[in-house]
């Protein structure tokens, strides 16, 4: 017993000692969460809040290990686990972090509990075992051993074990595949059967609860990281695309920027657009490209069209309107079946979306091009990806569609533009445009000292030229002159068109007025030279556009920088008064006489009205029988202060103002009445003819005029002749010959006037229904001097016969013209030799007297010579040696009075000196030979200059050539000799 009683005090002091043990650890439980609760300002420091929550949780794990007590236990781990979700809420700053405080404030005062309640234990563990070893020492003392034990093990187990765990919490080792845990790292869950009530296996399934819970949370934070990831770089992307679609300039530079984000920023290695062409294959044109693998992509050589073998996937985007994609582009049939080329390694993905506009008609959307991606990443395309790009090819689309259709706007309104301010034909601005510069232009004439000349240039008979060739020759012409104009004008001249076949130049600059002539000089001359032959139809007459250029100065000829253009015009209509081709300057009378002009307009046009206009009637005689065979009717104005007015003073201006065709209505009206009137007296009068102007033959309702006239006066239509020039006629054929067979069935006679000036056209001549071919009078005033004139005449009398039509020659006023026409069978003449137009009374009286043209009497003439020699005494010596055979002898002392004995008299050989001082006499001898040659030329001289003797006589120019002095027989026996010869070329 005694050594019962001794084991059992010394196990009493043991369970003393150990209970005493508790109330200390308690009490170290206590004054750790006191501790934990002055640590919480720290909590505040983002410096040291990690350290404080980490030293807070070793602080409650220690709790938990010295503490006996559940509660404490407890509200340890409940502040431990609010330390891990403080920590998460403060790391993502979603929310408000948990307060900590409370649980701190609970765990002290269950730690404050627990610590008086184990000190109570203690001294009534003592008190028991002080009882116990009283009353059952062996068995207490063994109890308190064996149960001291086994709860010693069992709280150091579970607490290593839930400390291990929540280290590996907090380490953060779990198998969720977040960025945050550690390679390797696996997670394990702590065993605990799930319907235990012990605190230990409590601890531990929330424990793995709370593994659980954390291991959701991250896997979600990691999904929502990735996810705000793409959505960042969708955003960047999109961003960059829509600043490359507002301020990209061309369309290139827009695919290239496109290209360049998605490969940049969308993470795809190639991005690339095509071009959908409308040639034969049905081709795929790489339009831009950015990333990796050019060379790839430029080989593919793609079709859109229906064969499905080369379409290969983008092909088939746009000819199907539709998005293709492949996650397996080795082996995808539809992106690799039309080509031998292997995708280039590393490429595992293909997306193809078609770029589409709104079509024409039906609205149905077609694709025009496609926009290709490759990825290295594998597997499908996320929806909101894929909506992105389809967004993306969409505004691309629209980028591309809206800057070609800007692009056709700004083509349009720069065509638009230029039809408005520049001429289409010539490419030369328009009169508004020239006058927009005409102010700046004075202003740097004046500041610079300088002067600023204005040109006006008309091209002359160019309406000729339209009416006979046409339009199109016309509008070449109006081309050539203009490509002349602004080669001759030079470097800072300003060149204009403002009409049909006008042009304005201003000349900036000029350091003299004389400057300004030079330049209308050369302008002149290079317009004269003739458009080349490949420019004309085949078989047109060569054309060399002359021109009238009018010239004005500024400040020169007026201050005022408007009446530029003004002066420039009057001193080209001044120019065309003058005959045109040539130049004027201004002057200021032109303005008095444009005043006039407009005046003159003004009166003309109520002439009509006043009974001021009357018919005068120049009598046309027959060159076989000298009688009137007919008469041409003219135009007289009487004005009221004027007087009589020349027709050549208001004829063009009634032309050019529209008054030619209530007047020359009225003319055909008078006429006709004339005609009833002088039938009426008892004078038979012979056709009369009437002239028609260009507008008038053109007007639609002339044949109406006409048939009105005759019926109205009961005149019978041969009475009447209407004349016509020939620029009437051919501006348009084909219309001119039905107007003309139209009148024809009226019986009327259809004259063509000024023939010889114009351009007709010989194979459209035969076609015209006409009885009358006039000569005009330029070619009849030269015709017994100028042999071109004298070959015009009978090239012009010898195709009228032949074409069965009577000629008549206008302007004969010497008895040489006369003679010369009659001798070439032309078959009437009119002229101041017989007469002038004389009024309607006067005519009429000259009919009744029946006055007829003198002609020469037509009896036979012996052989006729003429002598022409400027030294009177050899025409003397000459007229005695040759007057012995019987010869009408003519002689004459100058050229020109040779010239007018040959038109005289039928001459059969001409003997002329050499030297003489108005012409040489191979000279004349050579015009004789054109004028008369039938003539036998013979030459006297004593100046033997053989080369020119000798070209003569090769020329046939001459038959013999004598020297003086002359043998008297030897001149005799060649005179007989020429005039046999003569005789010989007559018969």
């Amino acid at each position: 017993m005694l050594a019962s009683a001794l084991v059992v005090v010394l196990l009493h002091l043991y369970a003393a000692s150990a209970w005493h043990a508790f109330a200390e650890q308690d009490q170290r439980a206590l004054q750790l969460a006191l501790r934990s609760s002055a640590a919480l300002p720290a909590l505040d420091v983002a410096a040291t809040r990690r350290a404080t929550l980490s030293g807070l949780r070793a602080q409650m794990r220690d709790i938990a290990g010295v503490s006996g007590d559940e509660n404490v236990r407890s509200a340890a781990q409940a502040v431990a686990l609010l330390t891990y979700e403080y920590e998460t809420t403060r790391a993502a700053r979603a929310a408000a972090p948990p307060p900590l405080a409370p649980l701190l404030d609970e765990l002290a005062v269950q730690a404050t509990g627990a610590s008086a309640q184990a000190h109570a234990h203690a001294v009534l563990a003592g008190r028991v075992a002080l009882l116990a070893v009283v009353l059952l020492p062996v068995l207490a003392a063994a109890g308190a051993l064996v149960l001291a034990s086994g709860i010693t093990r069992s709280i150091d187990g579970t607490l290593r074990d839930c400390i291990a765990f929540a280290g590996e919490i907090a380490a953060g080792n779990f198998s969720h595949g977040s960025s945050q845990a550690r390679p390797a790292a696996s997670a394990r869950r702590l065993d605990a059967d799930a319907d235990s009530a012990s605190e230990f296996d409590i601890l531990v399934r929330s424990m793995n609860r709370i593994a659980d819970e954390t291991v959701t949370a991250a896997e979600r934070t990691a999904a929502q990281t990735a996810r705000l990831e793409r959505v960042e770089r969708s955003w960047a992307l999109l961003s960059a695309c829509s600043k490359s679609l507002a301020k990209a300039g061309s369309e290139t530079e827009l695919l290239n920027a496109i290209c360049g984000h998605l490969a940049e920023l969308g993470g795809y290695r190639v991005a690339w657009v095509g071009y959908a062409c409308d040639d034969e294959s049905m081709t795929i044109e790489v339009a831009a490209h950015a990333g990796t693998d050019a060379d790839y992509v430029n080989g593919l050589q793609l079709s859109w069209g229906a064969d499905v073998h080369k379409q290969g996937g983008f092909g088939t985007a746009i000819h199907q309107v539709r998005t293709v994609a492949t996650s397996q582009l080795a082996s995808d049939l539809v992106f690799t079946c039309w080509r031998e080329l292997t995708p280039p390694h590393g490429l595992a993905s293909a997306l193809a979306l078609p770029l589409m506009s709104d079509g024409e008609g039906d609205g149905e959307r077609t694709a025009f091009g496609v926009l290709g991606l490759y990825s290295e990443q594998s597997g499908p395309v996320e929806e909101e990806e894929l909506q992105l790009l389809h967004d993306l090819a969409d505004d691309l689309a629209f980028g591309i569609v809206s800057r070609r259709q800007s692009g056709q706007r700004q083509r349009a309104e720069a065509q638009l533009a230029r039809h408005v301010n520049y001429d289409d034909l010539t490419g030369l601005a328009k009169l508004e445009t020239l006058q927009a510069q005409l102010l700046q232009l004075a202003e740097q004439a004046r500041a610079g000292r300088k002067t600023l000349a204005a040109l006006h240039v008309d091209l002359d008979r160019f309406k000729d030229v339209n009416d006979t060739l046409g339009r199109a020759v016309g509008d070449q012409v109006l081309a050539q002159a203009a490509l002349r104009l602004v080669h001759c004008a030079g470097e800072g001249a300003v060149l204009a068109r403002p009409g049909a076949d006008e042009f304005v130049i201003l000349l900036p600059g000029l350091a003299a007025p004389g400057d300004a002539a030079k330049a209308a000089s050369r302008m002149a001359a290079q317009l004269a030279e003739p458009l080349a032959a490949g420019l004309l139809p085949p078989g047109a007459p060569a054309i060399r556009p002359l021109g009238s250029i009018g010239i004005s100065l500024y400040p020169d000829d007026s201050a005022e920088i408007g009446d530029l253009l003004r002066n420039a015009g009057l001193a080209m209509q001044e120019a065309k008064r003058q005959g045109g081709n040539t130049c004027r300057y201004y002057a200021p009378e032109l303005n008095a006489r444009m005043a006039s002009r407009f005046v003159m307009e003004s009166e003309l046009s109520r002439a009509l009205e006043r009974g001021e206009l009357s018919m005068h009637y120049q009598p046309q005689c027959s060159l076989q029988t000298g009688v009137v065979v007919g008469a041409e009717a003219l135009m007289r104005w009487k004005h009221p202060t004027r007087g009589m007015v020349a027709p050549g003073e208001f004829i063009k201006l009634a032309e050019e103002t529209g008054l030619v065709l209530p007047i020359g209505a009225w003319a055909i009206e008078n006429v006709c009445g004339q005609l009833k009137a002088w039938r009426d007296a008892g004078v038979k009068s012979p056709p009369v003819a009437v002239n028609l102007s260009a507008r008038q033959f053109q007007q639609a309702g002339l044949v109406q005029t006409v048939r009105r006239a005759l019926e109205s006066s009961g005149v019978v239509g041969r009475q009447l002749v209407l004349e016509l020039t020939e620029s009437a006629v051919m501006q348009d054929v084909e219309a001119a010959i039905v107007t003309l067979r139209e009148l024809k069935e009226l019986g009327v006679g259809i004259a063509l006037d000024d023939f010889g000036t114009g351009y007709s056209s010989l194979s459209h001549l035969k076609r015209f229904t006409i009885d009358h071919l006039k000569i005009d009078h330029s070619f009849v005033r030269d015709i017994t001097t100028s042999p071109d004139d004298a070959a015009i005449c009978n090239a012009v009398i010898g195709l009228a016969h032949n074409l069965r039509v009577q000629v008549v020659a206008e302007g004969v006023e010497t008895v040489e013209q006369m003679n010369y026409l009659r001798r070439r069978y032309c078959d009437s003449m009119q002229g101041y030799l017989f007469s002038k137009a004389v009024p309607a009374g006067a005519y009429a009286q000259l009919l009744a007297s029946g006055n007829k043209l003198a002609l020469p009497d037509a009896a036979e003439t012996p052989p006729t010579l003429l002598l022409l020699d400027d030294e009177p005494n050899i025409i003397r010596s000459l007229n005695r040696a040759l007057r012995l055979d019987g010869y009408k002898i003519l002689a004459a002392t100058s050229a020109s009075d040779a010239l007018k004995l040959l038109a005289m008299s039928p001459v059969q050989v001409v003997l002329s000196d050499h030297r003489m001082p108005e012409m040489t006499g191979i000279e004349f001898l050579s015009r004789v030979k054109d004028l008369y040659p039938d003539t036998v030329r013979i030459i006297l001289s004593g100046y033997a200059d053989l080369d020119s003797v000798i070209d003569a006589i090769n020329r046939g120019a001459v038959y013999r050539y004598f020297t003086k002095p002359w043998d008297d027989e030897q001149l005799r026996d060649c005179v007989q000799q020429a005039f046999r010869h003569q005789q010989l070329l007559a018969a």
